[in-house]
């Protein structure tokens, strides 16, 4: 079977679609699904990878920054006001491995009109993971959930979709066989990798570290915790709303906690 083929079939069934293009990076995932999906206003959260927002902004789509829960992921009520707004797209990113509310952000298409991009780059093999979506990336990167390349730029990456889409893509990285067969052979590996990571994220919370999201799936690429007693050591990301975007954005509930967040590393 072509390499090509093989890889469409293993991560469309990884992700629940017809489909699975191997790109360049998560950046060009995302841009060609913006892109497809005809998107205009697209909605994500503030504690995301800077990538996602370039993405939007090459796409020529207007970014709306929303808020995060204190679990680190993107706030329900957020997005209800950014589709009362107008929004026609949500990227929902599983941030540090914990599972974003996507199967409750789906619902309100009974009430909205809008299309669902999962970022699966820090989150793997949890329960449905990619059924609520209309497409599906991940980053191939380093220091991802599945990493396979060796730089951010050219790391790889996964847009899983369903037919209707048909993307063409050419992805033009000199290993690009390569890194499809190493994705192929991780991914198999996908339950194995999670169980460790339970086990030793297990090891933590039993040392006493109360980790953000202990109490719902999560796949533990980052054990998170928020120490209000001592300086931040590990910045885990500057939130988009502090960068400069092309305008200001109001996320309060980030602002309350963005300083006191700190990571610990679980090697596999």
């Amino acid at each position: 079977m072509e390499i090509k083929t093989k890889f469409s079939n293993t991560w469309g069934k990884i992700f629940k679609k017809e489909k699975a293009t191997f790109t360049a990076n998560g950046k060009d995932a995302i841009y060609l699904a913006l892109k497809h999906l005809k998107s205009e206003k697209v909605i994500m959260p503030t504690y995301t990878c800077q990538r996602v927002l370039e993405a939007t902004i090459s796409a020529e789509c207007e970014p709306v920054i929303v808020d995060c829960g204190y679990d680190l992921q993107i706030s329900f009520l957020s997005v209800i006001k950014a589709l009362e707004e107008g929004a026609d797209t949500i990227i929902i990113p599983h941030m540090f491995g914990i599972q974003a509310p996507i199967e409750i952000i789906y619902k309100l298409k009974s009430t909205y009109d809008f299309k669902i991009i999962e970022d699966c780059s820090q989150c793997m093999g949890l329960p449905d993971i990619g059924k609520y979506s209309d497409a599906v990336m991940a980053s191939l990167g380093p220091s991802k959930w599945i990493p396979v390349g060796l730089d951010k730029k050219y790391g790889g990456g996964v847009l899983a979709y369903n037919k209707s889409l048909e993307i063409k893509y050419d992805s033009n990285i000199k290993h690009e066989n390569l890194y499809m067969k190493n994705s192929i052979k991780l991914s198999r590996d996908i339950k194995k990798t999670l169980k460790l990571r339970t086990s030793r994220a297990q090891e933590l919370i039993t040392a006493g570290i109360n980790l953000i999201g202990q109490d719902q799936p999560n796949a533990w690429l980052r054990a998170m915790y928020v120490n209000f007693d001592q300086k931040q050591s590990r910045v885990p990301y500057t939130p988009l709303h502090d960068l400069p975007t092309p305008k200001s954005f109001d996320c309060p509930k980030v602002d309350s906690y963005k300083n006191y967040i700190d990571w610990i590393s679980i090697i596999i």
